[in-house]
């Protein structure tokens, strides 16, 4: 059922093989030493099991009953498409997009219809196009935001014509925001108050503490969604897991509690470093999608069809790594990714305007 996702096969190749790694679009792995973890002889409490869902739901500032755990936000992904569609339903899916999208709706039996973001309209959503895409068989419309791979935000007024557009046909939007949260993060108290379930009661949102956080390893997501919608889940999530690892909703709950700590250190690793990128994309005559927030961008190099075999060719030659447009639909470009360390980011640059004047 489930099709080979073609970008993780190929970033696993490289994955902590390669010194100077712009392609990895999440912050660097927290340790675990810095997550707290309770005293172990209350590892053994099952209380952890109804508290995660509640310190979730608070986190998002929604009640209780819409809020599921889930295991990472590509698990809530396919949490939200089992819970909405049955085979020979549609599901609208962005395009360029980010591949687990695509394959996690074709998995449960869908018919994956694709609408475009535009690279001249700097990835822009465009509900109107949502609408023309439509059919009576449409479940579910998917799109993220931050956009992958272009880092492009959509704003709230965007998103909820794009639920409009949804919900004419009977369907529901699917916001993976994943890297909303940049630049703002949480404050003091924890709290991400800009979620896209809020937009609309049509309107999904899948997420967690991976991208933002660096707690990609500990696969804290999480599914927001109507109640209803959300009993679904849940059956779909038991059906699937069982009950989540007990050691894990501990672990998880610790990681809430330093969440204001671990904004402060993404803040203070990403300062200045989207703008030195912005300024080499320019040095190097090539254009980008010019996000104004996150971790990463789309760099488009002219007159080059499919940049993949130049791409490997850098990480086997070069040691610098960045994530090839193919595996998003866009073969003549890159994303590019600005969480290592400075020296790190500026020998990678230098490296990879080198990898690219040479082909």
């Amino acid at each position: 059922m489930f099709g080979p996702v073609r970008y993780l096969e190929w970033a696993r190749r490289f994955y902590g093989q390669v010194r100077f790694d712009l392609a990895t679009s999440g912050m660097p792995t927290v340790r675990a030493a810095e997550i707290p973890m309770p005293d172990p002889s209350r590892l053994d409490d099952p209380a952890a099991w109804t508290r995660l869902p509640e310190v979730i739901a608070a986190h998002n500032a929604v009640p209780r009953e819409e809020a599921v755990a889930a295991l990472g936000t590509t698990h809530a992904v396919w949490l939200a498409c089992a819970s909405v569609t049955t085979p020979g339903d549609e599901v609208l899916v962005e395009e360029p997009a980010y591949e687990p999208l695509v394959r996690i709706a074709e998995g449960v039996g869908a018919r994956v219809v694709r609408f475009g973001r535009e690279p001249g309209e700097r990835f822009a959503l465009d509900p109107e196009r949502i609408a023309q895409a439509m059919t009576p068989r449409t479940r579910l419309v998917v799109v993220t935001n931050l956009h992958n791979p272009s880092g492009v935000r959509t704003g709230e007024d965007v998103l909820r014509a794009c639920a409009r557009a949804a919900e004419t046909g009977g369907a529901f939007l699917l916001v993976n925001e994943v890297y909303a949260a940049f630049d703002d993060f949480v404050g003091a108290d924890g709290v991400f108050r800009a979620s896209a379930r809020k937009l609309g009661p049509n309107v999904l949102a899948a997420s967690s503490l991976t991208k933002c956080y660096g707690l990609g390893p500990q696969r804290i997501g999480w599914l927001l969604g109507p109640p209803d919608l959300m009993d679904r889940a849940r059956d779909a999530a038991t059906a699937t897991h069982g009950m989540l690892p007990l050691p894990y909703a501990h672990r998880a709950l610790g990681a809430f509690e330093r969440l204001a700590a671990l904004a402060a250190r993404t803040r203070g690793t990403l300062s200045a470093k989207r703008e030195r990128v912005g300024a080499w994309v320019e040095a190097s005559g090539l254009s980008w999608s010019q996000p104004r927030e996150g971790l990463f961008g789309f760099v488009t190099v002219p007159d080059r069809g499919d940049l993949t075999p130049t791409i490997e060719a850098a990480a086997r030659e070069r040691e610098v790594l960045v994530a090839p447009g193919a595996f998003f639909g866009l073969p003549g470009g890159f994303r590019i990714a600005w969480s290592a360390a400075p020296e790190v980011l500026e020998e990678g640059l230098a490296r990879l305007a080198g990898a690219l004047a040479r082909r």
